[in-house]
């Protein structure tokens, strides 16, 4: 389970060893330091990624400031950064530290990686539905990066094959021709087919979310589109592979003149031919790791304010669709940025569901009975002047009365205090 620590970069003072576990939230209020934490979450998976597929550290260890070059860029993060930051990342892959100013990334076991898509959806994401989005310069942002994989998704979405989405009685469809993302649906008896653009702000921005979510959890594990520059990653990483996993250990030695190496890998193949049980066994081991370098197993989704411009009923079913469709796969996580306590409500739900699950008689009737997940795969941490608590969950997992009782207390102070002169 990976583990982050965070100290001193912008708004966020200490956030101490977070494990990260299947479903994180990151509650409170604006500027309080959510996004922060998500930004660098993402940003550290991204980087395992690349040193992993690339086999090597020495773009990170070379320039000590690329790590925070690029994470301030990627993800507008000018300014965050001062002397005593602090970041440390740790899977069961690598060891990332930003300290004194300079990276130092370490193997753990650099051959344990399983390919993983990193999908950063912004708080901003309603951008993508505009005409002129295409048009826009958004330098190496991770608001461009989701824009094409947005320009991706939705080509699975024509006319004849529109998404549902959620229960709002609307379908999303693309004309690709035209470059239109269009909604149609009925009101008051009247079929309707508009602009998404000239759609409300709520459906600007569930829209793209659940079109992402579909294609994300379904289409993208079928498709096997590489660029140049990544199938040639891949051919370089796979000879490494080659040498160090089969010819190295295979003949027990650790250095080859190049006549040498060229005469030992004529030798492997024709032992491998002869299916020669050892030379079988390091063909095998090779060919499990470069499948998991090379083929996406899982996918990591960092959400910001899925409830943005949501009615409470929408959020609660957006919760129970994402909680669904996240977990097709093993080893998909979730991270989700929120101040709704609705979001919190629905995800209260899924957890009470699920302790509950075997005693319950009309499970029919529960809305959230598909999206019930264990408590203990939940994380829920709130934040507070720069600082992480985890004190508004209980021994059991699910949030505490006492939180909700007091958020509501706050918001309802000032009519309590004028009730008294009513």
């Amino acid at each position: 389970m990976p583990n982050l620590t965070i100290r001193n970069v912008g708004p966020i003072k200490v956030v101490e060893g977070i494990n990260l576990n299947k479903v994180n939230v990151f509650m409170g209020p604006q500027s309080s330091g959510k996004s922060t934490i998500a930004k660098i979450l993402s940003f550290c998976t991204w980087v395992e990624k690349d040193v992993a597929t690339s086999q090597s550290l020495s773009g990170y260890n070379e320039n000590k400031q690329y790590f925070k070059e690029h994470l301030e860029s990627f993800h507008k993060m000018k300014g965050y950064f001062g002397p005593t930051s602090y970041i440390h990342y740790r899977s069961d892959v690598v060891d990332i530290k930003w300290e004194n100013e300079e990276c130092l990334i370490s193997w753990v076991d650099r051959y344990a990686y399983k390919r993983s898509k990193i999908a950063y959806i912004p708080s901003e994401r309603n951008m993508v539905i505009l005409p002129e989005a295409r048009k826009s310069e958004f330098g190496n942002t991770n608001i461009r990066s989701f824009l094409f994989d947005w320009f991706e998704a939705r080509k699975r979405y024509s006319s004849g094959n529109g998404l549902s989405v959620l229960n709002l009685g609307i379908n999303y469809y693309y004309i690709e021709g035209k470059e239109e993302d269009r909604i149609k649906g009925y009101d008051n008896g009247h079929e309707y087919d508009i602009l998404l653009s000239n759609a409300s702000s709520g459906l600007q921005s569930i829209t793209p979310l659940v079109a992402m979510i579909e294609y994300l959890t379904k289409w993208i594990y079928n498709e096997d589109n590489i660029s140049f520059d990544q199938d040639e990653r891949r051919q370089n990483v796979n000879r490494f592979l080659s040498r160090e996993l089969v010819i190295k250990p295979y003949c027990r030695k650790e250095s080859f003149s190049e006549d040498e190496y060229v005469a030992a890998v004529k030798s492997f193949n024709i032992k491998l031919h002869e299916k020669d049980s050892e030379a079988v066994r390091y063909f095998k081991k090779y060919k499990k790791i470069s499948e998991q370098l090379f083929r996406t197993h899982s996918s990591q989704f960092i959400i910001e304010e899925p409830e943005q411009n949501l009615f409470p009923e929408t959020q609660r079913d957006l919760v129970y669709y994402l909680l669904q469709e996240c977990f097709n796969k093993d080893g998909n996580r979730l991270t989700l940025t929120t101040h709704s306590p609705y979001v919190l409500y629905a995800l209260n739900n899924c957890m009470m569901a699920w302790l509950t699950n075997d005693k319950i008689n009309e499970k029919e009737s529960l809305k959230c009975l598909h999206a019930r997940i264990d408590p203990f795969s939940v994380s829920i941490y709130e934040i507070r002047d720069g600082y992480v608590h985890r004190t508004i969950q209980e021994n059991d997992g699910l949030v505490s009365d006492n939180y909700f009782d007091q958020k509501m207390k706050e918001l309802m102070d000032d009519f309590y205090l004028m009730l008294n002169h009513y």
